[in-house]
């Protein structure tokens, strides 16, 4: 009995390590989500430098779908002001990258929030 205990213990710890490395995988490589926000400069604050960046907006972002929630990412310069950004996402890491969009290219839902943003 005390044999088929131990197998049932590295069992369950193979599983929980292997479960732990899967949850790994995705937070830093899982599928990538979009968000969508106009540049404020209003809502720009300047940061401790690190890693390169220098300053941290928090801007109204939307899904493609336009549900909305603040966003929050660091960039190593200003943006321009009135641009449009299509912000890559991944699960627990945030922002990992942004690119200038011209707000033809946006999904229609929002168009129109960012639209009402002025």
């Amino acid at each position: 009995m005390g044999r088929a205990k131990t197998f049932i213990g590295l069992g369950i710890a193979l599983v929980a390590v292997v479960g732990l490395i899967a949850l790994g995988g995705w937070a830093l490589y899982g599928e990538s989500g979009h968000v969508y926000v106009k540049v404020d400069n209003a809502r720009v604050a300047a940061i401790e430098p690190r890693a390169g960046m220098e300053h941290e907006y928090r801007l109204d972002g939307f899904a493609a779908d336009g549900t909305q929630s603040e966003v929050t990412f660091q960039t190593p310069r200003e943006l321009r002001d009135g641009a449009y950004l299509d912000l890559e996402t991944k699960p627990l890491r945030g922002v990992v990258g942004w690119e200038e969009v011209a707000r033809d290219n946006l999904p229609a839902a929002v168009q129109d929030k960012l639209a009402q943003e002025g």
